[in-house]
């Protein structure tokens, strides 16, 4: 089943969180099938912290929402994420945002993901994947008219692509670290 992922980091090297991340999906038999650029980001709410490295991926998992759900905690726990704080800074942060069978709700887990249409270092990464492919079509209509029609939404909030993701260049800069 094809899932819309959200990965973000501000705390160590970002770039190299989000690469361990993706490696660690793949070891859980999910598999990345595309990834969006790298964004840098402000935080949203009222903690002050660092910014934060974001991606999108694509994702093929052969689960359902709560099954992913804990194998996402479980590559979050491996690299050693500590919640201090709701909303604080984390190595890696890993969301469901979307699910090609549509809405998923249950005691710990919404699809789509509640918050992410409220985030532009969501929305932004998620558009480069989505843009030009038939997943996620009613998800991406959506997503043009509130960009359209709601822009007040969104301000305050800072996002820029700064490079693209290809594991190949960080998976080499990362070993030579």
């Amino acid at each position: 089943m094809k899932y819309m992922l959200s990965l973000g980091s501000n705390v160590g090297n970002g770039l190299k969180n989000l690469t361990r991340a993706v490696n660690l999906l793949e070891e859980r038999s999910i598999s990345v099938e595309e990834c969006s650029s790298v964004y840098c980001s402000s935080p949203v709410g009222a903690i002050s912290q660092a910014d934060f490295f974001n991606i999108s991926v694509l994702a093929d998992a052969d689960c359902y929402p709560d099954e992913l759900l804990k194998k996402l905690k479980g590559v979050e726990k491996e690299m050693g994420r500590v919640k201090k704080v709701d909303k604080g800074p984390r190595n890696i942060d890993l969301d469901i945002v979307f699910w090609e069978k549509g809405k998923h709700s249950s005691k710990d887990l919404n699809v789509p993901h509640s918050e992410a249409m409220k985030r532009l270092f969501v929305i932004f990464p998620t558009l480069e994947i989505i843009e030009n492919s038939s997943l996620f079509e009613d998800e991406k209509d959506e997503i043009q008219k509130m960009l359209e029609e709601e822009r007040e939404r969104f301000i305050g909030q800072r996002v820029e692509k700064i490079c693209p993701f290809k594991m190949e260049i960080m998976q080499d800069e990362w070993e030579d670290s």
